[in-house]
């Protein structure tokens, strides 16, 4: 995979060298072609998982670095989503987030969101003591609020299910 640059918060895109358009901060898109690359990286990956659990990297003058084995899953899962054109987001749980970028993970409207906020469902801090200043909210409670919502949808989809079959010429 050729070196990809990033773009800052201000949301500035810069190109790679061949031209694709990589994104903000951590967020990385298979270029032109290198989609089917990735998937032989995965290929080769889950080979090597049958045998053993890490690997080692290779560097252009053949010094060799072992890979931890969170790393090589790590690798795994991005050659994965890579496989299938996805575009893959790298980042520390304790990164903190700005109401839009929140909101965009959450597929979300940014009005919606600060509802969210307001009401307490989730949790944030604002900049400073300013009720009117800027709020953040740390990426590990965007993404426990989407697997507890993704848990309730789930849930109430059983329920609907159930509740279908159960009536006198339901959905079977």
């Amino acid at each position: 995979m050729e070196a990809m640059e990033a773009r800052g918060r201000a949301g500035r895109p810069t190109e790679s060298s061949d031209g694709a358009d990589r994104s903000v901060d951590a967020l990385l898109r298979p270029g032109p072609g290198e989609a089917e690359s990735a998937g032989e990286l995965l290929a080769r990956i889950d080979a090597l998982l049958g045998t053993r659990r890490s690997g080692r990297l290779i560097g252009p003058d053949g010094d060799e670095v072992e890979i931890p084995p969170s790393v090589f899953a790590a690798l795994r899962l991005v050659a994965a989503a890579m496989a299938q054109g996805q575009a893959v987001t790298v980042a520390p749980h304790d990164l903190e987030l700005t109401t839009q970028e929140a909101a965009d993970l959450l597929h979300v409207s940014r009005p919606h969101l600060i509802k969210l906020l307001d009401k307490g469902e989730l949790g944030h801090h604002r900049m400073s003591d300013d009720p009117k200043s800027h709020r953040r909210v740390l990426l590990t409670d965007v993404m426990a609020y989407r697997q507890e919502r993704q848990q309730t949808r789930r849930g109430l989809l059983r329920e609907l299910t159930q509740e279908s079959q159960d009536v006198p010429g339901g959905y079977r």
